[in-house]
């Protein structure tokens, strides 16, 4: 049963960011600071609408294979996604990396996010002279996922799809700074109408307190054992037509993403998992040039650091392989 009680939203943020806080100094703590990040050495600054992004146009000549990079929860446009981007840009890669949220005042929160910026960042790469149209593929890592699942569900012409920590679901927003999760409507749009979603089933105050990672991870969990009561919420990965790579931790301490990669995988024509047993929620990401940020998350989402860069450097030649043959 979903508990009425106003509680602490942007705590289980907090969590799943990896920051330090104690709960009881959520209260006197300022707003986050909206990062968005510069492409740096490779890369350029391009505006999708409203919406900044960083292109890496890639390595090689002649027409390439693009991808649309999507990044998670913590917002805006970061170096630690920048570093990805190149790594794929240095495989012969057009990268475009958008930030979609918390970008600006106006967009703090994940909730009604637009999927168009994602349509629109699609569309501007396969303008480009330099990127073949035919050969573009999609890629998120956590709310990412959700994004990139439901982007290749509504976009035929997706060749692949690579989501990691993913969601099967459309989830309920969240705010860093709000504290009344009722209030909260869908994590994203489409055509302007809110998708139907998973709500949260919150647990008690003092769970929150106690147990703090734990607390976030049980939420999630027991949200997704009640997605019976919000069939509309699944997303449809059955009307994907390119082969879907599926990555998980089984140590996720954000949200069961293992649990959620198998139930995909069950209704997709064409996917496959690679689940490591040993890492969490941050085994995904770059192998080299490792922000100092990035090195801190390591092992703080679930899992040890060890696990997490193991599952990275053994996805991502998997990831290569994968791409390889789905946009030859």
């Amino acid at each position: 049963m979903r508990t009425r009680s106003k509680v602490i939203i942007g705590l289980l943020v907090l969590v799943a960011a990896g920051i330090g806080f104690g709960a009881w100094n959520w209260f006197n703590r300022p707003p986050r600071p909206i990062i968005v990040a510069e492409a740096g050495w490779g890369g350029e600054r391009v505006i999708l609408g409203t919406a900044p992004a960083n292109f890496y146009p890639g390595a090689g000549d002649g027409p390439r294979p693009a991808i649309l990079l999507l990044g998670g929860s913590e917002g805006g446009l970061k170096d630690y996604r920048n570093a990805y981007a190149r790594q794929l840009a240095a495989e012969g890669y057009a990268v475009i990396y958008p930030g979609y949220f918390e970008t600006r005042e106006a967009n703090r929160s994940f909730e009604n996010v637009p999927l168009e910026t994602f349509d629109e960042a699609l569309a501007w790469l396969a303008a480009r002279p330099d990127v073949d149209p035919e050969r573009i593929a999609v890629i998120g890592h956590s709310k990412g996922s959700e994004g990139a699942l439901l982007v290749a569900s509504r976009h035929p012409e997706v060749k692949a799809v690579v989501a990691a920590m993913p969601s099967d679901v459309v989830w309920q927003g969240f705010d860093f700074n709000r504290t009344d999760v009722e209030a909260m409507g869908s994590s994203w749009t489409a055509e302007g109408k809110p998708l139907p979603f998973v709500r949260y089933v919150v647990p008690a105050w003092h769970e929150w307190i106690t147990q703090g990672q734990g607390a976030l991870a049980r939420m999630y969990r027991n949200s997704w054992q009640a997605r019976a009561a919000y069939p509309g919420a699944t997303i449809p990965v059955e009307r994907i037509k390119g082969p879907i790579l599926l990555i998980c931790g089984g140590q996720d301490q954000v949200w069961p993403s293992c649990d959620m990669a198998r139930a995909a995988e069950a209704r997709a024509p064409d996917a496959r998992l690679l689940k490591y047993d040993s890492a969490g929620h941050w085994a995904f990401g770059p192998t080299q040039n490792l922000t100092t940020r990035d090195r801190k998350m390591l092992g703080k989402l679930g899992g040890t650091p060890e696990a997490d860069m193991a599952a990275r450097r053994d996805q991502w030649q998997k990831i290569r392989a994968f791409l390889d043959q789905a946009l030859d």
